[in-house]
């Protein structure tokens, strides 16, 4: 995994936007989880200088790799998936916009 892709998924499992199965150790995103509070801490951490993001060159280019990184987890664990869908990527992909509307 390249290292600014990490550093964005571990951004939002900081702030518990996404999180680990307790029995698959698979990611997953938390739909109840206020998304905003990972841009928030992403854009913190880059206005700062914060040596833990200096591969990003500006804010933007983290918020938009950590919209993306939101965008593509899954709503479940991959396999504890049979136990029922927690909601659709339509509706997470508004809750992400929804985040980034205070940039």
């Amino acid at each position: 995994m390249e290292k600014k892709q990490t550093i964005a998924i571990e951004i939002a499992l900081q702030t518990h936007v996404l999180k680990t199965c307790s029995i698959h150790q698979q990611i997953y995103f938390d739909d109840d989880a206020d998304a905003a509070s990972a841009f928030a801490l992403a854009m913190e951490l880059v206005r700062k200088h914060k040596p833990y993001v200096d591969e990003f060159h500006d804010e933007h280019e983290l918020m938009d790799l950590l919209s993306e990184t939101l965008g593509a987890t899954p709503l479940c664990c991959p396999e504890c998936q049979s136990i029922g869908a927690l909601g659709s990527r339509s509706d997470r992909g508004r809750l992400v916009e929804s985040a980034l509307e205070f940039r």
